[in-house]
């Protein structure tokens, strides 16, 4: 069994909030996984995506507070992204799907090759106060119960 705050539990969290958050994106025809509820509202296409550059971002600057204690987190930065993909919704679900999965996979297996002593390594957070890796990983469960609603909505207004 999995102590809380241990690797192990950090990992098993992770895949179950992701998990949760796959099912809400399974079923729907690729034309409706495209489709916005409202043209300033994603669709669940563009969630799955903006998945793929978080979980790579958040991987980036979880291993560079590891690395180096003076390193300031940075935030992922949404309207940027917005801006940078604005064709999202042409791609293919299973491209999607087949990025997602191999970005959450890096994400574990970077963590469950972390020791304790890493897990708790801090740098900064923009508000200057301490930030360790650990919390850095801990973002991504909430991030996900965040989008899991968001899909949960998005096929309801959508009649999905």
């Amino acid at each position: 069994m999995a102590h809380e705050g241990s690797v192990e539990a950090l990992v098993q969290e992770l895949k179950v909030s992701r998990e949760e958050l796959r099912r809400q994106a399974v079923g729907p025809p690729p034309s409706a996984l495209s489709t916005r509820p409202a043209n300033d509202e994603w669709s669940i296409i563009e969630v799955l995506t903006h998945l793929i550059d978080v979980d790579e971002h958040w991987l980036t600057q979880a291993l560079a507070i590891r690395d180096d204690s003076e390193h300031t987190f940075v935030h992922f930065d949404d309207e940027r992204w917005k801006r940078e993909h604005p064709d999202v919704r042409q791609q293919q679900i299973e491209d999607i799907e087949r990025e997602l999965t191999n970005s959450h996979t890096r994400v574990i297996d970077s963590i469950s090759r972390m020791t304790e002593d890493e897990l708790v390594r801090q740098g900064k957070h923009p508000r200057g106060i301490p930030y360790a890796v650990r919390d850095v990983f801990s973002r991504y469960p909430a991030h996900d119960r965040n989008h899991t609603e968001q899909i949960k909505s998005i096929r309801s207004r959508l009649g999905l």
